[in-house]
């Protein structure tokens, strides 16, 4: 038997938009050498760096942006390198969704990085595009070689993205935690496509797709019942869902995503909570609902079970939380329970849903953490409920945005998550799975409570202050503040303080230590703040776009691509 397939220029057309960033994050490690250094020991870059590197990465991925929106217009759409990389209208959407992700999470970068001292960021921004190409690669993987090279080349990156902050333990933490458990979920798929290989003869989605119409051409539960796929597809199909719900963080396989969103840099948090889910959805739903689609008895009951599993505990755990950060994180897992349905429901109905829902989900959720990671300080706090009480009073601005991306979460309309969850449940009504329909509502309800509750926090409750018991400041306004010590910081837990709920007041003493601290801090990073407001802004405004005047056009683009993704 002899193989022979000669590269040609259509196929590296058709992966245009991974050669430009992979290019350009070559480019960043390159300029990271030239660039000049200063201080003591080498390690602090120079002021230009904060600038330079994140625009470099900025323009890489609007070359990938161009570069796609061409495919999109003038492409062929045939899959490249042997069948293995699709560039379909279904992997061109994906692209849209996760260089948004990118392209959000690199704005919020340069004042966070900046801000923590956080001196290598050629590295970081290399990660990021080559992460962004990993993910684009799972989307648009039309072979199993190509879903476990994309996985393991964006997971590798995510690895020490997470960990990035070596001076903090939590970091760290994330770091090691996604590394092992990610690990196993990684061994998982690899040992189900190699079943898969077993059982079929085949690794792309095109022959898998061809054994299947010849072996099972009525494979369906209801014409056929006692009519099963082969013992060895069986356990592939077991194991596959294993690896993908890891990734899409289903539960019972979620136990990683708290403390991982929470230890790792909050743009980091932002990028890989959007568009890690993003390409592992993707991926899982061409999988199942296209390629094991003869299948569909055998492995439905199973996806169900997770889908309903995720979308309640999900929810139930995001209640109890006492961080933002944390809550969004448990947020997180429940809304990759209501992209689950689109896999249940299947077809172009049900991968449309997905597409769109991914689209929406984008910017309402890198809203929110983009929020978060303004507030966020050296030692990762900043975003609990205690630290945002009286928020309104203090940056009104950031507490306006952030009400609008919960509002948001919540399914509010005239904003994207209202349009996105309306779709999403339409499908499950219309695929024939209204108990998924009427769960995910109710499921709903029951989030908007912790989503409310942000809004409560930050609008109706007051700062809360730690003061020494035996000191107090002059009454003003015939209210007592209580005088703010240098050193107490701002847990009321510490010995021979006291918790008093205030509002924000010219007159409250503060520590002149902590004053010039706070001053010093704010002149390293003011300068930079402007890229995270320009991210805050585009999420706000895509929050309100796709849920209002691009609603329609982003659904009817949704449907053509999972139309041409069964061709």
């Amino acid at each position: 038997m002899t193989f022979t397939y000669t590269v040609t220029a259509a196929d590296w057309g058709r992966i245009a938009p991974e050669l430009v960033l992979a290019i350009m994050a070559l480019v960043v490690m390159i300029a990271d050498i030239l660039l000049p250094q200063r201080g003591k020991s080498a390690k602090e870059s120079a002021p230009t760096n904060f600038v330079v590197l994140p625009v470099l990465s900025l323009v890489g991925l609007a070359g990938a942006f161009v570069a796609t929106f061409v495919l999109f217009a003038a492409g062929d759409h045939q899959a490249a390198f042997n069948q293995m990389v699709s560039s379909d209208y279904g992997s061109l959407y994906a692209y849209v969704i996760i260089l948004s992700a990118s392209f959000l999470g690199i704005l919020l970068s340069p004042a966070y990085l900046k801000r923590l001292v956080l001196v290598h960021q050629g590295e970081y921004y290399a990660l990021l595009l080559l992460a962004t190409v990993g993910m684009m690669l799972l989307a648009a993987a039309a072979s199993f070689l190509i879903v476990f090279l994309g996985l393991e080349m964006f997971s590798l990156a995510l690895y020490i993205l997470c960990g990035y902050v070596v001076r903090r333990k939590s970091s760290q933490e994330a770091g090691m935690k996604y590394f092992l458990l990610s690990s196993f979920a990684s061994a998982f798929l690899l040992y189900g496509i190699a079943f898969t290989y077993a059982a079929t003869g085949s690794t792309t989605f095109v022959g898998i797709r061809s054994f299947l119409a010849r072996t099972l051409p009525v494979a369906s539960p209801l014409n056929q019942p006692g009519l099963h796929s082969p013992k060895l597809l069986l356990i592939a199909m077991g194991l596959l869902s294993v690896g993908f719900a890891f990734k899409v963080s289903a539960i019972p396989f979620q136990a990683w995503v708290p403390d991982v969103y929470d230890g790792a840099p909050a743009p980091v948090t932002a990028f890989m909570s959007v568009a890690t889910k993003a390409a592992a959805l993707i991926a899982f739903a061409r999988v199942f609902d296209v390629v094991f689609q003869p299948t569909r008895g055998d492995w439905m009951a199973v996806v169900w079970a997770i889908t309903i599993l995720t979308i309640v505990g999900g929810n139930i755990l995001a209640l109890v939380q006492g961080s933002v950060k944390r809550m969004l994180a448990y947020s997180s897992i429940a809304h990759a329970g209501y992209l689950l349905i689109g896999v249940v429901v299947g077809g172009t109905v049900g991968i449309s849903a997905i597409l769109f829902y991914l689209l929406c989900y984008t910017f309402m959720n890198l809203g929110a953490f983009g929020i978060v990671s303004m507030l966020e300080r050296v030692d990762n706090s900043g975003s609990n409920y205690s630290e945002i009480r009286g928020l309104w009073y203090r940056q009104p601005g950031l507490a306006g945005l952030l009400s609008v991306f919960m509002l948001a979460l919540a399914g509010f309309p005239p904003m994207a998550g209202f349009a996105a969850k309306y779709y999403l449940f339409y499908a499950a009504l219309q695929g024939g799975h209204p108990e998924l329909l009427i769960i995910g509502v109710l499921a709903s309800v029951l989030g908007m409570y912790y989503y409310l509750r942000v809004i409560a926090t930050m609008f109706m409750e007051q700062e809360v202050v730690a003061a020494d018991a035996t000191t107090v400041a002059p009454v003003t306004n015939n209210r007592r503040v209580s005088a703010r010590l240098e050193g107490t910081g701002s847990r009321a837990s510490r010995r021979g303080t006291t918790a008093v709920a205030v509002k924000p007041s010219a007159t409250a003493v503060t520590s002149p230590a902590k004053t010039a601290v706070a001053v010093t801090n704010e002149g390293q990073w003011v300068s930079l703040n402007w890229m995270s407001w320009a991210a805050i802004w585009i999420a706000a405004a895509g929050t309100f776009a796709f849920g209002t005047v691009l609603a329609f056009w982003a659904v009817q683009w949704a449907q053509l691509a999972a139309q041409m993704m069964f061709r």
